[in-house]
Formats: structure tokens, sequence, C-alpha cells
């Protein structure tokens, strides 16, 4: 049994459908037919990190120990980035599997793990070397392919500039990866075979639901219908790791903060740099017409970088940890949803949880919609060992919402800048393939069911530890996996990351995208 798992990063029916409808995307018209579809709930809050974890190993943020790109530590005092392999506990599905894998460019998976096959990794937190295992597979993917981790022109992505020179190369990345899922799959030897299209949401980020990301998609139809044409292919899931939505109102979650009283800033070098005229803005222009833009980047530590402010004099991540006054604060946000309380008392932590929450509830932006779907605690989000380490406070933001977590910007509501286009909780699944009941309503999927139900499905043991559930519902009544009992078994976690270590920075791609906003 070959299963073929295509990752579409933020696809969700809320975007395509009126494409699938206007007949633009034939191929996904005919697997909503032949085929089950269904929204898919993300974890909190719905974003690349750490929700391909999530999918990967089929346990939330609580057992994987990230919540988030940066993670705040009250005790260091410090805001680091964490989306690398070893950054996670957990063991991905595939490794309970008999049979081989082949992972292509899985985000948050750098450095690649030992599996029985092929395992290559994707997303911002990869580099250009040292990301495919087995490592002799890096020089044939780049010799054969031209295979690239990353466009070259990432910084001239802008919302306002959508015939800029890096569309195209994504537009080339995409087709890369069908290739290289292509040539992997005729091969006929893996049990599963995983392929994540990570820059369809970046282009979707800048472009939300323009003619560049409607092209993005006509590319994959085109691709996933040659795809279904395969004869090695037996079973087809498409699966995202959340949705996406159109901005209307940026919200700047820690001004707001700091007008209420939480967070208490203090001058830094910051302060003088923006005084000085010393930005983002502007010395990256400079640094790129010199050449020299990358070799800044990769020579000067990450936390030198990120003392560098934009144009409002707003500063992210380790930045923020310089003109946080930590003695005085009692809580600090990241963007798109985790707020942190800071303080060690737990009877305190739990008031400023009550107070925050009753503060936060019913907030309204300045035409009047409500700024959040939900303000909830993270004990209630989460569960697992790392539980006491995450967000307190989770906010699920509302549609059209951007939350974003710089320090610095007077105002709490702001128009769209750098993004149009943001994440929300609802993805898209679709399973295609013969013991697939294509009537199957799937009420309530998650994407932590996504892990269980394939090892179900492959008729393997299901690891207690898994959060999510076996949906036999998605197969024909009388089917085999629907027949099936489920076996849970309690196993220790599998090593998912070799001894390699990835210590490199990657701050700059994730400024360049705007997830550090």
């Amino acid at each position: 049994m070959t299963t073929v798992v295509l990752g579409l990063d933020g696809g969700c029916f809320e975007l395509i459908q009126p494409w699938i409808d206007d007949g633009a995307l034939p191929t996904f018209s005919n697997l909503a037919e032949d085929g089950v579809t269904s929204d898919m709930q993300s974890c909190l809050p719905p974003v690349t990190c750490p929700n391909w974890q999530s999918y990967a190993t089929g346990t939330n943020p609580g057992k994987l120990g990230v919540f988030w790109w940066e993670a705040v530590d009250r005790e260091e005092r410090t805001i680091e980035n964490r989306s690398t392999a070893g950054d996670f506990d957990g063991t991905h599905y595939w490794r309970f599997l008999d049979g081989e894998t082949a992972v292509v460019n899985l985000p948050t998976s750098y450095p690649p793990s030992e599996v029985d096959g092929v395992h290559i990794a994707g997303g911002p937190g990869a580099e250009q070397a040292g990301y495919t295992y087995p490592e002799s597979l890096e020089p044939e993917l780049e010799e054969r392919y031209d295979y690239a981790v990353h466009p070259e022109k990432m910084s001239l992505l802008s919302g306002d500039d959508p015939d800029n020179e890096c569309v195209p190369e994504i537009y080339d990345l995409i087709d890369i990866r069908f290739d290289v899922l292509e040539d992997e799959l005729k091969q006929g030897e893996y049990e599963l075979v995983h392929l994540t299209v990570f820059y369809l949401n970046v282009l979707q980020h800048f472009y939300w639901d323009m003619d560049v990301v409607k092209r993005a998609w006509e590319r994959i139809d085109e691709r996933v219908d040659q795809v279904l044409e395969m004869e090695e292919l037996e079973n087809f899931f498409v699966m995202s790791d959340h949705g996406s939505n159109g901005i209307e109102t940026t919200f700047r979650v820690n001004t707001w903060l700091e007008q209420h009283g939480y967070l208490q800033t203090e001058s830094s070098i910051s302060d003088y740099l923006h005084r000085a005229g010393i930005t983002q803005e502007r010395v990256r222009p400079i640094l790129a017409k010199l050449g020299v833009e990358w070799w800044a980047r990769r020579l000067l530590p990450e936390r030198v970088q990120m003392l560098l402010p934009d144009e409002e004099g707003s500063v992210d991540k380790s930045g923020k940890a310089d003109v946080i006054d930590w003695e005085n604060s009692r809580a600090v946000a990241s963007g798109q949803g985790p707020v942190y309380v800071l303080t060690d008392d737990p009877a305190e932590r739990e008031r400023i949880v009550d107070e925050l929450i009753a503060d936060l509830e019913g907030l309204t932006d300045e035409a009047g919609n409500p700024v959040f779907d939900q303000v909830l605690r993270g004990k209630d989000v989460y569960s697992g060992p790392h539980v006491d380490r995450g967000p307190d406070v989770v906010l699920d933001q509302a549609a059209g919402v951007h939350i974003e977590g710089k320090i610095g910007n007077a105002e709490v509501f702001g128009a769209p800048s750098k993004w149009h286009g943001e994440n929300k909780d609802t993805g898209m699944f679709i399973g295609y393939g013969p013991t697939v009941d294509e009537t199957a309503p799937l009420p309530d999927m998650h994407i932590l069911d996504i892990a269980p139900t394939l090892l179900h499905l492959h008729g393997e043991d299901v690891p207690e530890r898994m959060d999510g559930e076996v949906r036999r519902d998605l197969f024909e009544a009388g089917s085999e996996p629907a027949n099936r009992d489920v076996s849970r078994v309690d196993v220790g976690d599998v090593g998912s990351t070799d001894s390699r270590t990835a210590e490199r920075d990657v701050t700059d791609r994730l400024e360049d995208l705007g997830y550090m906003e």
C-alpha cells in the first residue's frame, strides 16, 4: 500500500472554493466529487510552527514543548527562536510504519532525522546545506533538479508589488517539489510519501487572493492531476497545517499590554538607533545594493541584528527582551496569540491570568468588530509536560485580524502592512482512495487525527501518546480499516533527530517572511 500525503501550508476552502466553482481548479473539483472533503481544526495558535510537528507526531504543543516561533523564558528573561527539529519532543508517525518513507520539504524538521527512506527538511528553519537524510541525497537533488530550500530573492516580497522576481522563483520551487514527489513515487519503494508545499502560504500572506496566488493553486492543481494518474498511488490525502483569511486590521498586542499596565519597557540601544534614523528599512536596502546583506546576516549575532528597529521604532524577538522591564512587567506576548505572564508565584500568576482574560474578552477594534473569537487559558488549550512553560493565555484571533507581537508602536490598531493574508484555525482535509467513504461528513476533523488515522489505515498500532483520534468514519462501512478495532499501545519516543546540531540563525528568513511581526 502506498499513501501520498500532500501538505499545503495555509490551504483552506475559504480561499479556493470560488476558484473551484469557476472551473479554475478542476482536479480539486474532481477530488471533492470522488473523495471526501472537510474543514479541519488546527492547534492554537494556527501557525506553521508548531502545527507541522503536531501533524507529524499526532501530539499537541504541550507535549511538543514548542508553542510558536519564539519562546519566552521567564526565568532566564530571554526570547529566542524555537523552530528546529531538536526543539520538539515526539516521534513522527512514519517512524512506526514497517515500510520505507519519503518525506519531502517538511517545515520545522531541520536538521532531518534518520528514517527508513529519505527525509528532506524545509520551511524557514532549514538551511541550504545539511537538509537531507541521507546526506548523499543533497548533491543529487541539486544536480538533478537544481533543488533549493528557499527562493534567492525572498527579501523582494512585498504586499504592494506582486510582480517582483521572487514570485516566479516560488512557482519554480513548487514544480521542483512535485518533480521530486513523482520521481520518489515512481520508485515503488515507499509505503508513505509526504510532500509539503510551504511557500504557497508565503504567497497567501503577502497577496491573499490576488492572481499570483490563484496561479500557484492552478499549478498545484495541474501537478496533483499528474500524481493521481500514477499507477503506484493507492491512497491520496491533502491537508493543511492551518487555514487563511484576508487581513482587515492589525492588533498590536504588546502595545495594548503596555497601555493597560501589564508591560513596562525601558530605553535600549534600539531607541537610540531609531532616533538616529538607523532602521531595518533603511539599512537592509543599502546592504543588499552592496551585495553584503547575506554576509551581514550570517556574521552578525542574531541578538545584534534584532536590536535594529523598524521605521516605527518597534523591535521583535530577542530585541524585545532588551526593552522589557522584566522586574516591573506582568505580561508579554508573541504574535498570533500566545501571552506569557511574567511571575514565578503560582497564585499571582493565576490572578493575572484572570485579569487578562477579563480585560481582553469582548475587545473590539475601532470599527466595533471583535478582535478575538476566544480568549483561552493556556492550560485549557494544551496538555502535557511542557504546559507550564507555554503561554498562560491564548488569543484566538478573529477573522480578518492579524495579531502583531512587536514592541514599540504607539498605536494599538493599524491597517494591514506587510501581509494581506493571515492564518486562521480552520484548515482543509481531502481523502481519496479505495476504502475512503466519499459521503463521510467527518465532523470535528482535527489535525491531530491524521497521524493515528494513517497508522490505523496501514495496519499499525497507535501510540497512546498521540492526542488525535482514529477517524474510522473516514472509511467505507464494511471496509477493512472501518471494521478493524483500533489498537493503542504504550511505546516510547523514537529519536527524531540525529546527532547534528542546528544552531544556525533563521531569524532573517522569518523577518523577510513577516513571521516575526
